[in-house]
């Protein structure tokens, strides 16, 4: 009886494994964005245009106050640690709601709007239900970090 026991748990256990996948969709690659100048661009493209670099993604929301309590611990993180390029992508309202929020978020990088706040392709494939959220793409475009809620030392790997 405690062996049949040992096994439903081992076997319940294992089955709690948490989703990591090493690369994006081709549908939400395929996912349009916006830019500052309120131009079309595919998350493919962003991930292009950083070909060959570290990436760190930020998913916030201007309006979100756990996004801007956030922002200061992004702030320090670049500072020590300038190889990674910085992307951030906004879930707000609008697109008018992010460029007018825009203008109190301290941190510099690439910023882009997710038109589909969050609900479209790739919304779905990073199971997006809160934020801040953070992923960290290496180099070669492999998902190292796929689910952080806050900026801590494992995104550093």
């Amino acid at each position: 009886m405690r062996i049949f026991y040992l096994l439903i748990s081992i076997t319940f256990l294992s089955s709690c494994a948490v989703f990591q996948p090493k690369d994006f969709t081709t549908e939400a690659l395929k996912e349009e964005l916006l830019t500052l100048e309120r131009e079309s661009i595919s998350f493919q493209e962003i991930l292009d245009q950083n070909q060959g670099k570290k990436l760190f993604i930020q998913i916030f929301a201007t309006y979100c106050p756990y996004s801007q309590r956030s922002f200061k611990d992004v702030l320090l993180f670049q500072k020590q640690n300038p190889e990674f390029e910085y992307v951030f992508l906004s879930v707000d309202h609008s697109y008018h709601d992010w460029k007018r929020g825009l203008e109190n978020i301290p941190v510099k990088g690439q910023h882009y709007y997710i038109q589909e706040k969050g609900k479209g392709e790739l919304g779905k494939f990073l199971k997006l239900k809160t934020i801040p959220r953070f992923l960290v793409i290496d180099e070669d475009r492999n998902i190292k970090v796929f689910k952080s809620s806050k900026v801590s030392d494992k995104l550093i790997r």
